[in-house]
């Protein structure tokens, strides 16, 4: 999917120490294949394309594995969808979670401000995405830790989504979970694709996206996301109720609010 010349990418480095077969990635190089899916629709294509790549390269299907990170915010019904997609896929799906929730953890760090006297929000902001850090990242690697060998980390950003992803790169080294025993590379075969060739290979998987799009939203991420539109933050509250409750109580006890504009949540849903 590179747009660049051969030897002139930007990832050129870790190019040079990857196997590919007529421009391809080898799969069969890798001991574990980790595809973080979100069940997004972003992620389900992902799924299918690299389950389909594995088995046209003759990668044994155990060698697959679907992560899941569950932040504690997410759509009431969205670890069911995901646990149905790998289940059609035919890819082994392991579900890791935080060391504290993430309503939990936004409390704690409410609670840990106040008492150091600092005025600030413990609400995750654009500058401080400790949700994505602490929430989804860290117990991933954990899960990666698990296993030794010549690694490859799947996660499905795309060009088109931010000016920051656009200027992502396909291949990356990830030298945090590096070790004697280890070496992972990170691959993002979906950075080229657009929203409808997204949409149409979902179509060709056979398996419904999920409802939050028929509702109206353009994402599923975590009911509640900072990045939220307000069409899609009234969407994401009104299915998810208690999530609505608990940042609103959050809200009030810290005299912050989750949104940039300073507007409380109650408000934008209405």
């Amino acid at each position: 999917m590179s747009i660049y010349l051969p030897g002139f990418e930007p990832d050129a480095a870790e190019r040079a120490e990857l196997r590919f077969v007529n421009g391809v990635l080898d799969l069969r190089q890798f001991d574990k294949i980790l595809i973080s899916v979100s069940g997004g629709k972003d992620s389900h294509a992902m799924l299918w394309l690299v389950r389909d790549l594995a088995d046209r390269q003759g990668v044994p299907r155990d060698r697959l594995l679907a992560m899941y990170a569950d932040t504690g915010m997410e759509w009431h019904n969205a670890p069911a969808h995901v646990e149905a997609l790998c289940k059609a896929a035919g890819v082994e799906l392991a579900t890791v979670y935080p060391v504290r929730q993430m309503i939990e953890k936004i409390a704690f760090r409410i609670d840990r401000i106040k008492k150091a006297g600092k005025s600030q929000s413990g609400f995750p902001t654009p500058d401080c995405r400790y949700c994505t850090a602490e929430q989804k990242v860290a117990p991933m690697d954990k899960l990666i830790r698990r296993y030794s060998g010549k690694l490859l980390k799947v996660t499905g950003e795309r060009w088109a989504e931010s000016k920051a992803r656009s200027t992502y790169t396909e291949f990356v080294s990830v030298p945090r979970l590096n070790s004697r025993e280890r070496t992972v590379y990170g691959w993002r075969p979906m950075l080229a694709f657009s929203e409808a060739d997204i949409w149409a290979m979902v179509r060709d998987t056979g398996v419904p996206r999920h409802v939050c799009y028929e509702m109206g939203c353009n994402r599923l991420g975590c009911a509640g996301c900072i990045f939220s539109k307000d069409h899609e933050l009234r969407i994401e509250m009104r299915e998810n109720p208690a999530i609505f409750e608990a940042l609103d109580r959050l809200e009030v006890e810290s005299g912050y609010t989750m949104s940039m504009s300073g507007k409380r949540i109650r408000d934008r849903v209405k």
